[in-house]
């Protein structure tokens, strides 16, 4: 289907073609490089881009820079003028045709055409593969050649080489870039051929740009494609980047000295583009490269797309964003509130000034798109199975949130009188109102869970027991509910308490004679609630004490701000030697000097300087040193899961509600399902690719939360942090680099590869020769990687033996243990990890 100029859908109208002696189809219109792509007939391009208008549509700008090197468009001279071979263009001179490696042969045709640029008709006969093509391709990648570096690109040692010791001496200007292993231009020129006329290459000492946030530019590697121009401009609207005609060529670069004065968004598409090592990320690494161009999505225990949601704020759309965090976040309102985001502190933007604010965005949307969920929600057929949890803390209710939609009936017990686990019992209402979670354990029944409170089951095998009485699956979600008590001299005197039963005291009203000096000891985020909860309630002096260096407290940066902000005192590096008494009533606490938390294994175990002592004052201690589970409870069974804090890992609600969700994943597959849970709200739009130009886009500020004064907050539970107003929220939201949008580019068509279907009628054909085999499954992605005297004997091995593997190469080669480790070592660059996904030969191999 197209659109037509009135925005209708109108029909496609396919027609008849010959590619290389094949019938075929083709949509009316499209170039010839498009249609043979939809035909599976590669034609090499360093120019077209399976998403970009083509390089013959793109006009020129008045001016580019090279940093603070400035080329002005110029006019053509006469002879460039006279042998312009495209008038229609906007670019006209020798290069007007951008790369010329797509250039096929049309019947009927005197020349060879563009690929990228001539629009297929009914009938047309198109031959791509011609030797005379083949010559005309290896002439016109000579000319690209000449003003790129490229020994690497015909030595013999290339396979495996790190680039940085040159077994031939050659000049490091001018060997290719570190992208070589994975370099769109090196597989181009290896399908197309490098003529040995090919001229060397001199350097011409253009700039390197890294002082930049995000991105780098190394001018002497660009090909002048323009692609970087054509996606900035046309594509996502932003005119950061322009082209001129310069000197008799075309010249890339910003429209203004620095890319921040250029307007640019930072959205990366320049960089995903680029064929060559010209525009590189800074900072990248192996393996997914979602998980680090997504660093908010992917360091986000639950999965949120973050960029999606906080697209839609800034798009006004808050129903959409709410219903977005619902997708994957049960207890969405509590989490907005007291999640340590620590998505924020892996935020890209922060390369450029301050991250997103991620979770008062997210806390922002669910009271503005109040409802939508619920509204949209698609609710599954019931399966007639019946799950128990128990514990209604953030796992179990997690959990039950996934169950039920799958179509589970779902029973949580809780022994509590109310439920919500720790964040109910414990958080300080100044960070978590009991109304906001209310909200959500609304939602939560409202879905069909049944939550059963006051029912505390004996112990771990009663809790196990419920699988037989009724239920087909039992997760156990009890949590830390208690203390960890540790054995300090003193620790039984009146007004010494222990955290977390202090915290829970204090939310459940009860009152405190707690005195003027108050020690808190302990380096966690219970530790910052109990020393800001006993602020508000003596109003007289807090200090608190822990054994770990400011940088080890296991606190986030942003309580211990809070908690400082509001008077709190931090003395890093003292461990408790004795609670000191006067006629059995605390009077203060003996300190010794921490040297080490930890040992070499990173085991807990401090060390003392037992020289280094003080002692301090106080009316009040209170140890708030960790958590500790209950007693009996079974390891995991069949029938019989567990989540939550009893399994380990970090201690927080959004971990917690991971967890929840990867044992409602297990248990779905144990009741017969396919394990894929999700809250799923109706079908969200796919964003679009147009994000166009906002002055003054990347110097603006983070727009600050709205947050009560430490000076009048310290005197009772009011809530600190505020939400933005609308306002605000989309101002900030605006500030997002919208890092997502870069992954939906599509990959420009890669040379074939030589694949063959592993079966006996292939493997017979490969010669009893020393040499290396390549196996992979349909998706092409390498499984194994071995060398071997006899590789047909192998490949019969592996046949016989029934691998999963459906296809192969292979090459005959002498040394082949060296050649089998030169092809791993570019797996491995490719995809970090070894062919498989295994690490157990790394050792091996290195």
């Amino acid at each position: 289907m197209t659109i037509d100029d009135c925005g209708l859908r109108s029909r496609v109208v396919m027609v008849g073609i010959t590619l290389n002696g094949n019938a075929c189809e083709a949509e009316e219109g499209a170039t010839i490089i498009s249609a043979a792509a939809a035909n599976e007939v590669y034609i090499p391009s360093l120019c077209s881009h399976p998403d970009l208008p083509p390089f013959k549509d793109l006009p020129l700008a008045a001016q580019v820079f090279h940093g603070e090197t400035c080329y002005a468009n110029e006019p053509l001279s006469e002879d460039e003028s006279a042998n312009a071979s495209n008038p229609q263009s906007s670019i006209v001179n020798r290069q007007s045709e951008g790369c010329g490696l797509c250039v096929v042969e049309v019947a009927g045709l005197p020349e060879p055409v563009r690929a990228c640029q001539t629009p297929v008709t009914a009938g047309m006969s198109i031959q791509t593969e011609s030797e005379a093509l083949k010559e005309l391709r290896r002439t016109n990648l000579m000319q690209i050649l000449a003003r790129h570096p490229h020994a690497c690109l015909t030595c013999a040692q290339r396979e495996g080489c790190s680039l940085e010791d040159c077994s031939t001496n050659v000049p490091k200007e001018e060997r290719c870039c570190p992208k070589f292993h994975n370099c769109e231009l090196r597989k181009v020129a290896e399908y197309v051929g490098v003529k040995e006329q090919t001229p060397r290459y001199r350097p011409a000492g253009l700039p390197v740009l890294n002082e930049e946030p995000l991105f780098a530019r190394d001018f002497n590697l660009c090909i002048d494609c323009a692609r970087c121009v054509r996606v900035c401009n046309q594509v996502r609207g932003v005119e950061a980047l322009g082209i001129v005609h310069n000197a008799g060529r075309l010249i890339v670069g910003s429209v203004a000295p620095t890319l921040t004065d250029s307007g640019c968004r930072f959205c990366g598409a320049c960089v995903e583009v680029c064929p060559t090592g010209c525009l590189t990320d800074k900072s990248t690494q192996t393996g997914d490269r979602e998980h680090w161009l997504l660093p908010c999505v992917h360091t986000c225990p639950a999965g949120l797309d973050v960029p999606g949601y906080i697209r839609a704020v800034a798009a006004g759309d808050f129903k959409a964003a709410a219903a977005l965090v619902w997708e994957k976040l049960p207890l969405a309102n509590m989490l907005s509130h007291i999640c340590f985001h620590l998505c924020e502190a892996e935020c890209r933007r922060s390369e450029i000034d301050d991250p997103l604010a991620i979770c008062a965005l997210k806390r922002f949307a669910l009271e503005a798109g109040d409802g939508a969920f619920l509204e949209d929600a698609v609710k599954p057929p019931e399966t007639g199975k019946r799950v128990a949890v128990v514990g209604a803390g953030p796992a179990g209710l997690a959990a039950a949130c996934f169950l039920r939609f799958k179509g589970h009936a779902v029973t949580v017990f809780e022994a509590a009188q109310s439920p919500g686990g720790m964040p109910a019992l414990s958080i300080p209402k100044y960070r978590l109102p009991q109304a906001v979670l209310d909200k959500d354990l609304a939602v939560i029944r409202n879905l069909g869970v049944e939550i059963k409170t006051g029912c505390r089951l004996a112990d771990g095998a009663a809790m196990a027991d419920l699988l037989g009485k009724g239920h087909d699956a039992v997760l156990i979600s009890v949590g830390l509910p208690s203390s960890k008590r540790i054995a300090v001299e003193g620790s039984h005197l009146e007004r010494v308490f222990w955290g977390l039963e202090f915290l829970s005291g204090a939310k459940a009203g009860q009152t405190f004679d707690l005195g003027q000096q108050i020690v808190v000891v302990g380096g966690g985020n219970v530790a910052i609630d109990v020393a800001m909860t006993a602020l508000r309630l003596s109003g007289g002096s807090v200090r608190l004490f822990c054994l770990e260096s400011r940088e080890e407290m296991p606190a986030h940066a942003h309580e211990i701000e809070t908690a400082e902000a509001e008077g709190i005192e931090i003395n890093s590096q003292w461990g408790p030697a004795a609670i000191l008494d006067e006629q059995g009533r605390v009077s203060g606490v003996e300190f010794r000097r921490c040297l080490a938390v930890f040992d070499q294994q990173r085991n807990f175990a401090p060390t003392f300087d037992e020289q280094q002592r003080m002692t301090v004052a106080a009316d009040t201690v209170i140890l708030a040193v960790g958590q500790a589970p209950p007693q009996g409870i079974p390891g995991e069974q069949d029938g019989v899961f567990l989540a939550g804090d009893i399994v380990g890992g970090q201690l927080s609600a959004i971990h917690a509600i991971a967890s929840g969700r990867a044992a409602a994943e297990r248990i779905d597959r144990h009741l017969g399902g396919d394990g894929v849970v999700s809250l799923r709200p109706s079908d969200q739009a796919s964003p679009k690719a147009w994000i166009g130009r906002e002055e003054g886009f990347a110097p603006r500020a983070r727009v600050p939360l709205p947050c009560a004064a430490p000076e009048q907050r310290r005197t009772d539970f009011r809530e600190i942090e505020r939400t933005y107003s609308a306002e605000q929220a989309m101002a900030e939201a605006k500030r997002c680099l919208q890092c997502d949008l870069r992954l939906m580019i599509a990959e420009p068509a890669a040379p074939p590869q030589r694949w063959l279907e592993l079966n006996h009628s292939n493997v017979e054909q490969v010669p009893a020769v020393e040499g290396v085999f390549i196996l992979t499954g349909p998706d092409k992605k390498p499984t194994v990687i071995k060398g071997m005297e006899n590789i047909q004997a192998g490949l019969l091995e592996r046949l016989e033996s029934a691998t999963e593997a459906g296809f192969f190469l292979w090459e005959e080669d002498r040394m082949y243990t060296k050649r089998e480790s030169e092809l791993i070592q570019q797996h491995l660059e490719q995809y970090g990890e070894l062919p498989g996904g295994g690490d157990d030969e790394l050792d091996d191999l290195f």
